[in-house]
């Protein structure tokens, strides 16, 4: 199944928590990565609680970004890593142990596809790869395109998501390439909003 996942980023809202009420009630997206760098983690908590009331009542899983203490905190199965911070994860025993004991499921974004084989070898349940398409996210860097998305796919034998620039116009372009799902940003406030 292909799957599409809404990344948030709630500076592109002046509603952020209602917006993703209607995002999953009416888009539906198989998950929620909970991307909001900027706060702190006790603040991240108090948004986590929100958004968790918001995804109780429907199948969209919710996947906290970076805080490992706060998916332990709140009993979210799920946790994404940028790849240094992967990296740094798995040197702690600590820390890997309590993911294990708590079954995590643990993603990690990658730029490369020496990143991508890290993470599947140093344990990681999926892979987000990225920027494939221009994006403003990453405006002045040029994207990784198709034919490195294909790449990853192919070497890999865990889940690879695609990230960047991915709108319903080339959403046909991921899938073909391999990919599992698509995450998507600015495309699900666009859908949200007609």
């Amino acid at each position: 199944m292909f799957e599409l996942i809404c990344v948030t980023n709630r500076h592109l809202s002046s509603d952020f928590l209602g917006d993703l009420s209607r995002i999953v009630s009416e888009k539906k997206p198989n998950a929620i990565i909970l991307r909001e760098k900027d706060l702190s983690e006790c603040e991240y908590e108090n948004l986590v609680l929100e958004v968790l009331k918001i995804t109780r009542n429907f199948e969209t899983k919710l996947i906290l970004h970076t805080h490992l203490d706060v998916a332990l905190r709140l009993g979210v199965k799920n946790l994404h890593l940028p790849f240094g911070e992967f990296v740094k994860f798995n040197e702690s025993k600590n820390k890997r142990d309590l993911a294990k004991s708590a079954n995590l499921t643990i993603g990690v974004s990658v730029h490369y596809l020496d990143e991508a084989i890290m993470a599947q070898n140093l344990g990681a349940n999926y892979v987000v790869v990225g920027h494939i398409f221009k994006t403003k996210s990453h405006e002045g860097e040029p994207p990784k395109g198709l034919e490195f998305l294909k790449e990853v796919c192919a070497n890999l034998n865990i889940k690879t998501y695609a990230i960047g620039g991915i709108n319903a116009k080339n959403l046909s372009q991921i899938k073909d390439a391999g990919a599992s799902g698509a995450c998507m940003m600015r495309e699900f406030l666009k859908f949200d909003q007609g």
